[in-house]
């Protein structure tokens, strides 16, 4: 174990990171093509819902802390993907544009979204924006952070495109968490398999995720967890890193699981999350930042 990756201030970092190039082309020509990660063809109204209660959760999470003024909010998603999150957004009325390495994915899943599309490097189009003087009241950085060559570099740019009073919602993987480390230790888990060599050249816990946004200039205003599956991790049967084949059942079982918690309540469900990003557990941390200089609403 731990062979792979070499321990950082932030949490962990491959030993041996993809070449820019390939993983530029990679992400261009390949990743929501081929189906990786969570990624499908078609997904289920089961699916579609999931994906819509998670960014009204955010939604809420926002408004928490930011105080909407007049006029439209503007609202840019770094690694807009499939872009249902810019979907969401778009329809409660909010001023989007979404910038992605790659537009298969929302030509694919979201083709009405195409004109507030922007495909390109990321660090070229958020340099461009900054240089057209463009200013967002939200940016929105979803699983993104861990995957790009320079998570630092991407930081610093996103501060070009912010207004002073605007907020950044950040999510990483979870990695190495106190979950993940005690399954090792138990050897419930015989290896790390979240690593991905081809893709995520960084992992983040809780620390390390705050010690990075706060050594570039941001204050956490807000933190919750998202993805309940790596509970299924603890029984033999439904354990999916060390038995693949229930995989699919478990993805499953997670999304029926947080769609009826969204259905009770979704600030209750935000309450249950941020309870579990105290503990460090959840396969993903959420937060919703400021720019250190800004004053929390109220």
């Amino acid at each position: 174990m731990f062979d792979k990756v070499k321990k950082n201030a932030y949490g962990y970092e491959l030993i041996e990171k993809p070449n820019a190039s390939m993983q530029k082309e990679d992400f261009e020509e390949h990743y929501y093509q081929q189906c990786q990660n969570n990624y499908e063809t078609v997904y289920t109204d089961m699916e579609i819902q999931f994906f819509f209660n998670k960014a009204a959760q955010k939604e809420i999470a926002l408004k928490r802390v930011w105080e909407q003024k007049s006029g439209k909010t503007r609202v840019l998603d770094v690694g807009c993907g499939e872009g249902f999150l810019l979907k969401y957004f778009h329809e409660k009325g909010y001023e989007v544009t979404g910038i992605d390495f790659s537009q298969y994915g929302i030509t694919k899943q979201n083709p009405d979204l195409l004109p507030y599309f922007m495909q390109g490097d990321l660090y070229e189009v958020l340099d461009q924006l900054a240089a057209e003087a463009e200013a967002f009241d939200i940016v929105n950085i979803d699983s993104v952070l861990d995957m790009v060559q320079d998570a630092r570099k991407l930081l610093e740019l996103v501060k070009k495109v912010l207004k002073p009073d605007g907020v950044l919602a950040c999510k990483v993987g979870n990695s190495y968490s106190a979950l993940q480390m005690h399954l090792l230790s138990d050897g419930t888990l015989k290896k790390e398999y979240w690593v991905d060599e081809k893709g995520h050249p960084w992992y983040f816990d809780k620390e390390g995720f705050l010690a990075l946004l706060r050594d570039h200039g941001y204050q956490c205003e807000d933190l919750y967890s998202e993805g309940l599956a790596e509970f299924f991790l603890f029984h033999e049967l439904t354990n999916y890193y060390e038995n693949p084949k229930v995989g699919k059942a478990c993805y499953k079982a997670k999304i029926r699981l947080e769609n009826m918690m969204h259905q009770i309540s979704a600030q209750q469900t935000n309450e249950v999350m941020r309870q579990l990003a105290k503990m460090g557990i959840g396969r993903e941390l959420a937060g919703i930042f400021r720019l250190c200089a800004q004053k929390h609403k109220g």
